[in-house]
């Protein structure tokens, strides 16, 4: 087996919360609370100590990050999701050696580059070129190293003309540009990315996730932390899920990004016993619908290409399974047809499937069954989505149950590009473009 690159026991991570120091109106109160102060602290050491033995929590403090372990390898791209203020960022700086950890160990073999927060390592008042060489100077590069990829840098960042330009004078972007191309050019053996590359435009972060993916083919290590979870997926070969300072899950993208996004999921429920739902519509009592009955739907049940869910990411598989039973032994093998309706929040209609229109007979063959509806790549943008079932057995109306499930759409990469791209669309299609 490789060995590590980094290794991290037992890591964890508290901050004192902010309290507000008692005011002393007299030099006496003054002078006692110095006297008292090594006493107070020794109690907050106590303190300290016993939640560290225990998981109990302590007023004052913030675990930002609580038993973390994992290592890792070369050639790794992982990718550290979790909601905000989880412990990712806390994570990176320990690993960054900017921070030091309250107890635990980290173990790190090689040169780490971290690009944290636009900006971070750059003098302001020097220029892009004297910035190039005051950072490689800080991940310990010899100027004839800096000099043999400083042409590769000016050309990826692609701010040529304003390199001899003060850091002060660039924008967000720029800085970003500038930051992540000496990052990833000066051949660290550990590559720390965060939030920072969601500044630059759509075709840097293009050309940043390919880089990043480089690295990583190049025998070195990248950890990246993004909200883009279609970006982590299409280029991450590891995931770990940080909750509330915990690790919640480590493993392969898809698998643990869809364990994440349930666990916000506005949705719980993914399987809906409908002989229970208020919202079947009563055979002959509707004006709207008049069913017989004979047929009637009993479950219906949402999966993506991974596990039953009730959230999805656009472009995902989605594949709707509903049970029947057939009340009716005398319509045995008669053709079903089943009605599929996906609605929006204001109750239009989006997706109308049906496996007729899909010229596909279903004879029903016995008194109890499951008919799958399969969307291969699902063409809906986020929101939330309700769907309503029809079923007709040999041509007449049997059932029919409006809001039979909900589900939940995460914006995803439809067009397989790398990550999201937003059109502020509802709905999604394959297309094709041609110039003539």
């Amino acid at each position: 087996m490789a060995d590590y690159t980094v290794q991290v026991t037992n890591l964890s991570k508290r901050y004192p919360l902010v309290t507000k120091e008692p005011l002393h109106n007299t030099f006496v109160g003054y002078f006692l609370s110095l006297l008292y102060k090594p006493f107070k602290n020794l109690r907050e050491l106590r303190k300290l100590s016993a939640a560290q033995d225990s998981s109990s929590k302590i007023d004052g403090y913030l675990w930002a990050l609580k038993d973390i372990n994992f290592k890792s390898q070369s050639n790794e791209i992982i990718g550290i999701i979790g909601t905000n203020g989880s412990g990712k960022s806390t994570l990176l700086k320990i690993l960054s050696k900017i921070t030091r950890p309250t107890n635990g160990d980290v173990r790190i073999k090689g040169k780490v580059a971290s690009l944290l927060e636009v900006g971070t390592g750059f003098h302001h008042e020097l220029s892009g070129k004297e910035n190039i060489y005051l950072n490689g100077s800080v991940l310990g590069m010899k100027k004839n190293e800096i000099d043999a990829k400083y042409d590769e840098i000016i050309e990826f960042s692609g701010i040529n003309e304003y390199i001899d330009t003060p850091i002060k004078r660039y924008s967000s972007g720029m800085r970003v540009r500038l930051a992540f191309s000496v990052a990833a050019h000066l051949d660290p053996d550990i590559l720390i990315v965060d939030e920072v590359l969601a500044v630059g435009d759509a075709e840097f972060q293009k050309k940043c996730l390919g880089k990043i993916g480089d690295v990583a083919q190049s025998g070195r290590t990248v950890f990246f932390v993004s909200h883009d979870l279609n970006a982590v997926m299409s280029l991450c070969n590891r995931v770990i899920w940080i909750d509330k300072g915990e690790m919640r899950d480590d493993g392969e993208p898809k698998k643990v990004v869809q364990n994440y996004i349930d666990s916000v999921s506005k949705i719980s429920n993914s399987t809906v016993d409908l002989l229970n739902i208020d919202n079947r519509v009563i055979p002959n009592r509707s004006i709207k619908w008049k069913g017989d009955g004979a047929l009637q739907l009993t479950k219906i049940n949402l999966e993506n290409q991974i596990h039953s869910t009730s959230t999805f990411i656009t472009g995902d598989k989605f594949t709707v399974n509903i049970n029947y039973q057939l009340n009716n032994l005398d319509l045995i093998n008669a053709p079903i047809e089943l009605i599929v309706k996906i609605q929006n929040h204001n109750m239009n209609d989006l997706l109308v499937l049906s496996n007729l229109s899909s010229n596909k007979t279903l004879p029903i063959s016995e008194r109890k069954g499951l008919i799958k509806c399969i969307i291969p790549k699902l063409p809906l943008g986020e929101g939330v989505y309700n769907i309503n079932l029809e079923a007709k057995i040999a041509g007449a109306p049997s059932d029919k149950i409006d809001g039979a499930a909900s589900f939940e759409v995460k914006e995803g990469d439809f067009y397989g590009t790398g990550f999201a791209r937003s059109l502020q669309s509802n709905f999604y299609t394959e297309s094709i473009w041609e110039k003539s």
